[in-house]
């Protein structure tokens, strides 16, 4: 199974499967069971199975669309609205929204974060509006279940809604009981970072739109605010990333990960975040293959382990393979990461490496064709820019 999911049009079913796959296994133990009990036969069980498997799969979209309203109605940030697994379809912008539709219609996800104060009340009320659609949804499957069907779903649904309730915030991932239980008693300095999102989200849809001057006036605005925050140096590392500063972004998280004590989840997207920092470092030249490649490659590893998903890594790994010359693997790990990433500059630095590798492999036709789509994402980013005059000398 974990050979499967890797390969490419396969990888988005990874967030689906892991969370669900233990709950729809034993929801189906329990169908059979029940049907068993309830004399319906073999039709019945597969009825039963049907439901359990609509169970899975219709609760976490219906909390999610539950997550969606909410965020809109009382103030939140929506970024980025994934309806589907596997391969992309096609994406829209709406407003300030993209909204991407993949091929397999069994999931969606979301990047919802904070925009405007109150922080802490704006995330909870849309987690309760989240908490109180899936809540909804089994109380009537419960008032309305008469058969096979209906009692699989049941079966399915009532656990995956206790699960869901559950208090838990992993890397790339908050469920909906994090922000009913776990968000209101959150400690200091937790709680500043949280109140700081706005800010940094400002910062980061500044970026976006390619305007350096507006997002450096608001991280300036963040670290006189407040400077010893993890969400201030995430910040202020993205300034130099965004001006190709490689080295000096790199130096400047190996001071913040000895100096500040950084909880895991927000050390795995800084372990993260310094492994790509530093091959791009290595890639152009401003620090040294053979002290820095050893480093960024632990700090690869201890992000995974520290629950980062390797997934969602791809693009990072590629451009790994393509510092260590290992250009086929480097295409194709880029292909996943430009296919899967959400981020519109992560995109972008994933088809500069895609086109990279295409140059190496002599196939100047295809890195034209990669570097094209990495323009009309961000045409200003320092990768996507030296890619295209690498072209144009060649």
């Amino acid at each position: 199974m974990r050979r499967l999911l890797e390969l490419p049009g396969l990888q988005g079913l990874r967030r689906f499967v892991r969370p669900w796959m233990v709950i729809a296994v034993a929801g189906l133990l329990a169908v059979g069971v029940v049907e068993v009990v309830a004399g319906s036969g073999p039709a019945g069980y597969l009825l039963g199975a049907l439901g359990a498997l609509v169970g899975v799969i219709l609760l976490p979209m219906a909390t999610q669309l539950g997550l969606l309203a909410g965020s809109f109605v009382f103030g939140l940030r929506v970024r980025h609205i994934v309806f589907g697994a596997m391969r992309a379809l096609g994406s829209w912008t709406v407003g300030r929204v993209t909204i991407t539709l993949r091929a397999l219609p069994v999931t969606i996800g979301s990047e919802i974060g904070p925009w405007r104060k109150p922080v802490i009340l704006r995330c909870w009320l849309a987690g309760l509006v989240s908490a109180l659609t899936g809540i909804g949804i089994v109380v009537v499957s419960w008032l309305l279940a008469d058969g096979p069907f209906g009692r699989g779903f049941v079966l399915a649904a009532t656990p995956l809604m206790l699960y869901k309730l559950w208090p838990r915030r992993v890397p790339l991932a908050t469920s909906t009981g994090w922000l009913l239980f776990g968000l209101p008693r959150m400690p200091e300095p937790k709680r500043t970072e949280f109140c700081a999102g706005p800010m940094a989200a400002r910062a980061y849809e500044a970026l976006r739109e390619g305007d350096l001057d507006r997002a450096q006036a608001v991280t300036d605005e963040l670290t006189a605010e407040h400077p010893e925050l993890n969400t201030t140096v995430s910040c202020r590392v993205s300034m130099h990333e965004a001006r190709g500063e490689y080295a000096q972004a790199v130096m400047m998280l190996l001071q913040h990960i000895s100096a500040a004590d950084i909880p895991p989840r927000e050390m795995s997207y800084t372990l993260a975040g310094m492994a790509g920092l530093g091959f791009a470092a290595v890639e152009a030249g401003q620090l040294p293959a053979d002290d820095l490649l050893p480093l960024s490659k632990k700090a690869l590893d201890d992000a995974v382990k520290l629950g980062f998903p390797p997934f969602d890594l791809s693009g990072t790994r590629g451009l790994l393979a393509l510092v260590e010359g290992d250009v086929d693997e480097a295409a194709r790990l880029a292909a996943v990461g430009s296919d899967h990433n959400t981020s519109p500059l992560a995109r972008a630095d994933c088809y500069a490496t895609l086109a990279r590798a295409h140059m190496a492999q002599h196939d100047n036709a295809a890195a034209r064709e990669a570097l094209t789509k990495a323009e009309e994402l961000a045409a200003w980013w320092p990768r996507v820019r030296e890619t295209r005059a690498r072209l144009q000398v060649s």
